[in-house]
């Protein structure tokens, strides 16, 4: 089954733009794949890799026991015998492809080119926006913009997370003044984050926004030190709105 992610980032000028510098790159070379699941399938259908690169094979751990015959028309190869393979570099289809060249270079100990289809511009980009798809993010984030229509809102947490949430989801129907970060206490004068005003914790304060929206994944512990603080004053919501039963999981797992 094809993940939130995958659908997403494959559908991307970016994506494309990246396989396209590939098709170029490794057109006069010996490629091996790495990846043989239900993402390589849909791709190769769209792209007919066998046509855009020399494919010597493709590798797989479900190849282990058996490695006999083709795989959509690729010789299958286990991943213990990719060594006995002549390639120039390896490819890896998957979405998870840090964890992959973890693998072939940790574990099957390969000192060898590795390329990927899939890469991440923002850090955990995989993992959070399957994260986000997971807890509804496109289905509340139309509601909260309602909610904070004519509000003046500040986002606190300028990191990979909020980040992440811009490029991916249309937040601009949030009337966003600035966004809010402990690293900003110090900041350069007019400093911006992701083309929002970077504000330190007091000028928010003098600010006096309607509401200061959480922007970090995990956000707790941040809440009770903002009510505790000279932000006290100001109403706060979180940005990515998550049930009672996953906010009690987090605090005790």
């Amino acid at each position: 089954m094809l993940s939130k992610y995958f659908k997403i980032k494959t559908n991307t000028e970016e994506f494309k733009d990246n396989l396209n510098i590939l098709f170029e790159e490794l057109k006069d070379k010996k490629v091996l794949l790495y990846g043989a699941g239900d993402g390589f399938v849909s791709l190769d259908k769209k792209y007919d890799f066998k046509n855009k690169f020399n494919i010597v094979g493709i590798a797989d751990l479900k190849f282990e026991k058996d490695n006999k015959g083709l795989f959509n028309g690729f010789k299958k190869v286990s991943p213990n015998d990719i060594s006995n393979e002549e390639f120039d570099v390896i490819l890896i289809t998957g979405e998870q492809s840090k964890k992959i060249v973890k693998y072939v270079k940790q574990e099957l100990r390969l000192a060898c080119d590795i390329k990927a289809l899939f890469t991440e511009k923002i850090k955990d980009e995989q993992i959070n926006l399957n994260y986000l798809y997971k807890h509804k993010f496109d289905k509340t984030l139309p509601k909260l913009v309602k909610d904070m229509q004519g509000k003046k809102v500040v986002l606190y947490g300028a990191g990979a997370f909020l980040e992440l949430m811009k490029k991916y989801f249309d937040l601009s129907g949030l009337d966003v003044i600035g966004v809010c970060d402990k690293r900003f206490d110090k900041h350069e004068e007019g400093e911006t984050f992701l083309d929002w005003k970077a504000y330190s914790v007091d000028e928010v304060a003098e600010l006096k926004p309607d509401y200061i929206l959480i922007s970090t994944k995990m956000y707790i512990d941040l809440v009770r030190s903002l009510r505790n603080g000279v932000l006290k004053d100001i109403k706060l919501r979180p940005l990515l709105k998550k049930s009672l039963y996953t906010l009690m999981k987090e605090i005790w797992c």
